[in-house]
């Protein structure tokens, strides 16, 4: 009779607790924000999600070219001066002048940038496609330059 009330006891008590871990985990997702590009960039930007780029190091210079790759899809090259990724570090401490890239394709978010070049598939329709990378710190929040995120953003028309 003891192991049976022992048995009812755990199953109570693990599913109660196995409740309450996966409300609290359901409703931190709930609670994660996803933010789109359109016409104005990253435009409800909070204080809580953007990082000063620090003063004594130069604004960085960035640009994005797209070209198509002779096997399939398309090739993004990135010229970031003034920027250092640090793939390994991504999560972790934040350091000046550092992070990754948050990559958008006509509005929609794509991937995470940890280097200069990206092979993408599934973009080689013809078409125009707008490409916007945004700079982040270690921690996603991206850097912003006298109050204005640090982007690049280009219109590529594929033939």
């Amino acid at each position: 009779m003891h192991g049976a009330t022992y048995l009812a006891v755990g199953l109570v008590a693990g599913t109660g607790l196995g409740t309450l871990i996966g409300v609290n985990n359901l409703t931190f997702m709930q609670t994660t924000q996803e933010y789109t590009v359109g016409t104005a960039p990253y435009e409800n930007l909070d204080e809580t999600l953007t990082r000063v780029w620090p003063a004594d190091l130069p604004v960085p210079v960035l640009d994005i070219e797209l070209q198509g790759d002779p096997r399939s899809g398309m090739n993004l090259l990135m010229t970031t001066e003034g920027f250092t990724f640090t793939p390994r570090e991504v999560n972790g401490a934040v350091t000046p002048g550092t992070g990754h890239g948050h990559l958008y394709i006509n509005g929609v978010r794509h991937s995470r940038l940890y280097g200069n070049d990206l092979h993408l598939t599934g973009y080689d329709t013809p078409g125009e496609y707008t490409v916007h990378v945004y700079f982040t710190a270690n921690d996603h929040r991206i850097w912003t330059v006298d109050g204005t995120p640090l982007y690049v953003e280009k219109t590529f028309q594929i033939d």
